[in-house]
């Protein structure tokens, strides 16, 4: 049976070096049921590991892994990924780096 992959676009910018956001998109494996946290563990541990975001409870009580997921406020850690995404922070104006915003 073939391994199904999705392509996950990530946001990427770091206000220090960059001079403007822009996207990488990453092709991953979709092992059964996985959040978009869990993706983004993925990238971060096999592909890119300079993907900066924020990681806490995984549970959904904190709060700060909020994202911006194909144009939906979601929590990462709880919102299931079935196909390709695309990932932003939840506020542009907020970033640290990548996916990791000050707190809002």
């Amino acid at each position: 049976m073939e391994e199904k992959k999705i392509k996950v676009e990530c946001f990427r910018y770091c206000p220090e070096t960059d001079d403007a956001p822009y996207y990488v998109t990453y092709e991953i494996p979709l092992a059964g049921r996985m959040s978009v946290l869990d993706c983004l563990n993925y990238i971060r541990e096999n592909l890119d590991p300079g993907l900066t975001y924020f990681i806490n409870c995984r549970k959904g009580f904190c709060a700060r892994c909020a994202l911006e997921v194909d144009g939906k406020k979601v929590l990462g850690c709880t919102c299931e990924v079935k196909g390709d995404i695309k990932v932003k922070p939840i506020r542009e104006d907020k970033v640290i780096k990548d996916l990791w915003c000050k707190n809002i």
